[in-house]
């Protein structure tokens, strides 16, 4: 064999090698020169302020002894607020649900709970497939901050269509739908604060809308409890692009002229390093930058 030949392809082997282990380690993030810093934006407020002293308990849990980690939470947030809040209005979802991914997963896009809900909005496999998620050995679509924004903004939706409240949509994602149907139906109140305080839903969904309020209220006015306010920015601007089957990431980062970092970044889903056995779309971004 040609020794630049073997040369070439040993290289290629280990490129490939040291992109699988980066794969299946925790996400890399995206390239930060990928963002641009954004303006804030005046948004309609359909979900209104409330102080009541659960709310209260859960501001001073999160100013006091969970600190450090919220702090965390609202620096990562500003990397896709408005991402995810252009793909909420787009559906017709409040704003404000943005803050419902602040404390569902701190917008760690490859969380992981125990019940196996995954991604930055927490979706359980069969609650992510019912959406149009792809999960599967291949795939996870709910590591995708795009699909599964979209999937959820759609998902909240149909829960609000059902109890006709936003708060009992929230409290729904959280429980479950048949969960929080059966505690409507059996106290016969749509008001959520009622049905928490008759113990008619688990202490998890009766702390899930203090807890909510309680990041809302402190991420819109950081300063006023002692955080820095972090700087907005807009999401890489992306295009779907379809690749062909079991094509590695080194391939289309070669095809595309972009880094392989930048191509697994922005699809961490694909868990093997490769699009699946059928042809797929990735993202790949539309001004790429090496």
């Amino acid at each position: 064999m040609n020794f630049n030949k073997f040369t070439h392809r040993v290289k290629c082997l280990l490129l490939m090698a040291a992109v699988l282990c980066s794969v299946k380690a925790s996400a890399l993030p995206i390239p930060f020169e990928l963002f641009s810093e954004a303006e804030p934006r005046e948004l309609r407020i359909q979900i209104p302020t409330e102080t009541n002293p659960e709310v209260q308990r859960w501001i001073r849990f999160y100013t006091r002894q969970d600190r450090e980690r919220f702090a965390r939470f609202m620096k990562r947030g500003a990397l896709y607020k408005t991402l995810i809040q252009d793909i909420l209005i787009e559906h017709g979802v409040p704003s404000e649900m943005y803050y419902l991914a602040m404390i569902e997963s701190g917008f760690a896009r490859k969380a992981k709970s125990s019940a196996k809900a995954t991604g930055v909005w927490q979706f359980m496999p069969a609650t992510a497939r019912l959406y149009g998620l792809r999960v599967d050995r291949e795939i996870d679509e709910r590591i995708d901050i795009i699909r599964s924004t979209r999937a959820a903004a759609r998902y909240l939706k149909d829960l609000k269509k059902e109890f006709g409240s936003w708060y009992l949509a929230m409290g729904a994602y959280n429980c479950g739908l048949g969960r929080m149907r059966r505690a409507v139906n059996r106290h016969q109140t749509r008001d959520f604060w009622r049905l928490a305080r008759r113990d008619a839903i688990p202490d998890e969904t009766a702390n899930y809308i203090p807890k909510f309020q309680a990041a809302m209220i402190i991420a819109r006015s950081p300063e006023r409890y002692g955080f820095a306010r972090n700087s907005l920015y807009d999401f890489p601007e992306v295009r779907r692009v379809r690749v062909a089957a079991r094509t590695h990431v080194s391939e289309i980062a070669r095809r595309h002229r972009i880094s392989i970092t930048t191509v697994v970044s922005l699809n961490p889903h694909l868990l093997r390093g490769r699009t699946p056995s059928k042809t797929y779309e990735v993202w790949i971004p539309i001004a790429p930058r090496s």
